[in-house]
């Protein structure tokens, strides 16, 4: 499928900053005080680093971020193991198995990575609602807008959120008479992931509530993500519009058209 991109990728330096930071402090650490301190201190790194993704496989129910966990633990467990060894080649100890450990779970995250199982989806969800949207004028106002109304049940939302959540596509936050879902983009989702922020008003978000009226909220930072000055009310019910297209899909139980729809779409898998 032939598209024209709509919106800007954020910088996706942020992907790759636990390498970009620790191995020049890995190096800088050999230098000035050797090989064992430079391995243990890695070792301690990564290990403290595996707690990240677990919390987001409890946030999620994501288990593509275990295997980033097992990845960043046996590497840790590596690192650990790697100074006695190279004192003594012939004392190998548990490093095999570690190694094995190390490469096997790389190898999962890899996979996972490259076919978007680990991908914050929000930024998809603006392609798919600009697509839909030609008319262009700077229209941005602060105040969400109601975009429709769908006829959902109990059981049927619970299904939605757990679907949504997992993969990476909103935070889902329950309030008395709605639940709103805050689209996962690059760079909010540590906030939510770690239950330091609570209030989503900042952020975009898509409201359902119990009366199945939803109402879309996007911020003026998210608005600056398309490459063009989009007609902002007609990009708000279009988000609505894909939220309730999704909820039907789902309702029907064909999640899995949803998530060939975002694939289609080819975003960079670290975007």
């Amino acid at each position: 499928m032939f598209y024209e991109r709509k919106t800007k990728d954020r910088n996706i330096i942020k992907n790759f900053s636990i390498p970009i930071v620790v191995l020049p402090l890995f190096a800088l650490i050999w230098r000035l005080f050797g090989v064992a301190l430079a391995f243990y201190s890695l070792g301690g790194v990564y290990i403290l680093l595996s707690v990240m993704p677990f919390i987001t496989f409890l946030r999620t129910r994501n288990s593509g971020f275990l295997a980033v966990t097992m990845f960043m633990v046996f590497t840790g467990l590596v690192s650990i193991s790697a100074p006695p060894v190279i004192n003594d080649k012939s004392d190998l100890g548990m490093v095999p198995i570690l190694l094995v450990g190390m490469y096997a779970s790389m190898m999962v995250t890899a996979y996972l990575t490259l076919n978007r199982k680990l991908k914050w989806r929000g930024q998809e969800i603006f392609e798919l609602a600009a697509m839909s949207v030609e008319d262009t004028g700077n229209s941005f106002t602060s105040r969400p807008r109601p975009t429709g109304q769908i006829s959902i049940s109990k059981t049927e939302m619970i299904r939605f959120i757990d679907f949504i959540t997992t993969n990476l596509i909103a935070f889902a936050f329950r309030e008395e008479n709605r639940i709103v879902f805050v689209l996962s983009l690059p760079g909010n989702d540590t906030p939510y992931i770690l239950g330091l922020k609570k209030d989503y008003n900042k952020d975009t978000w898509v409201a359902i509530d119990c009366d199945g009226k939803v109402a879309v909220n996007i911020t003026q930072e998210d608005y600056l993500l398309f490459k063009q000055d989009l007609d902002f009310d007609q990009l708000c019910q279009s988000v609505g519009n894909v939220f309730i297209e999704f909820l039907n899909l789902s309702q029907d139980g064909k999640e899995s058209q949803i998530i060939d729809r975002m694939n289609a779409l080819r975003l960079h898998p670290f975007s």
